[in-house]
């Protein structure tokens, strides 16, 4: 249904901010970064175009509060995938591979505003602090895994190949959908616990 023809969802004052980060995440699965605007989302909200502007002063301030939310959401699925795995520390560290991939396949929305666009300001700010709960989050099952001596700084840098590599796996199949989404989730697990075993490994060895 285009934008012109939604039906107004009658949205009141009190959740018309959230309804309209959630038209404004469908309005990036189905358009990207390049289709995005401030009347767009108000339409598919099926609000005035002015209307966004008592909560949004300008497109950025949206776009920023859409990519918090992909990022929040984004984080409670590694998480549940993590509690999901047991107790194992490579298991819990490696089913966030999986999760990223399948959310990726399944919702195609804001990854790329999350991580090409470069927000200013206080909406910087906006889009910092729920990306500080995604590296907490996985600082702490990186932490879980690798030798207790591990500097800080080494901690750190796992993270960013561990969502490297897993970012590249699941954005690789994004245009295309595999035939099997689970099973193309589960490979992403396990490749990324063959890249944690094999540091293991390494690390031990020395």
């Amino acid at each position: 249904m285009s934008s012109s023809t939604a039906p107004r969802r009658g949205y009141h004052h009190g959740d018309l901010r959230a309804g309209l980060i959630r038209e404004g995440i469908a309005l990036l699965a189905e358009t990207g970064l390049a289709g995005f605007s401030v009347a767009k989302v108000a339409a598919r909200a099926g609000v005035s175009s002015a209307a966004p502007y008592r909560h949004f002063p300008d497109r950025e301030a949206l776009l920023a509060a859409c990519a918090a939310a992909v990022i929040g959401e984004f984080t409670d699925v590694l998480t549940e995938a993590a509690e999901r795995a047991g107790p194992d520390p490579v298991d819990r560290l490696a089913a966030t591979a999986g999760a990223y991939a399948r959310y990726v396949l399944d919702h195609r929305a804001g990854i790329d505003l999350v991580y090409s666009h470069e927000f200013s300001g206080p909406h910087s700010q906006t889009v910092q602090e729920e990306s500080r709960r995604l590296t907490g989050a996985l600082m702490t099952l990186v932490a879980a895994v690798l030798p207790e001596d591990t500097p800080w700084a080494d901690l750190v840098d796992f993270v960013y190949v561990h969502l490297s590599a897993t970012h590249g796996y699941a954005t690789l199949r994004r245009q295309s959908r595999p035939r099997d989404p689970d099973a193309y989730a589960a490979r992403a697990a396990t490749a990324a616990r063959d890249h944690l075993t094999g540091y293991l490994a390494r690390v031990r060895g020395r």
